[in-house]
């Protein structure tokens, strides 16, 4: 059986940093030779660039942390007119070996967007932590 918890401290970290746009903390996380196909390829580089990218075309995204089965994933949401956040899919990551103080680094990730079989737990975000920017109804009032 596969012990998930510094992986899952590691994407507590990831869903934190998305969460805050923090791209230099995002970085820290990745492996130099990540390979993320969803994102443009392999290298760290060339991952955070997708991410910005990701990040650019939906603003209003937000990640929560979630379990496929017993494994570890990082779900991705965007948010409706109505303060309902709906959900666009979820990455799974695979990791590098732990350096001496036994910290990993994501070493591959694969996104997804089939729809739930019901192995999908997630906690949806909360749309009162909705940042006054986010709220597609507050700008469509003016």
């Amino acid at each position: 059986m596969t012990d998930y918890s510094t992986e899952e401290a590691v994407l507590d970290e990831l869903v934190d940093f998305l969460n805050a746009r923090d791209l230099e903390g995002v970085r820290e996380l990745l492996d130099a030779e990540v390979s993320a196909p969803f994102f443009g390829g392999t290298g760290a580089d060339i991952t955070m660039q997708g991410v910005g990218e990701l990040l650019l075309a939906y603003p209003g995204i937000v990640t929560t942390r979630g379990e496929l089965g017993e494994e570890p994933v990082v779900v991705v949401w965007i948010p409706g007119e109505t303060h309902i956040y709906r959900r666009m899919g979820y990455f799974r990551f695979t990791f590098a070996d732990g350096d001496e103080d036994g910290y990993q680094l994501i070493e591959h990730i694969d996104y997804s967007d089939e729809v739930d079989d019901g192995t999908l737990l997630a906690e949806q975000p909360d749309p009162a932590d909705m940042a006054e920017g986010e709220d597609w109804q507050t700008w469509a009032e003016g």
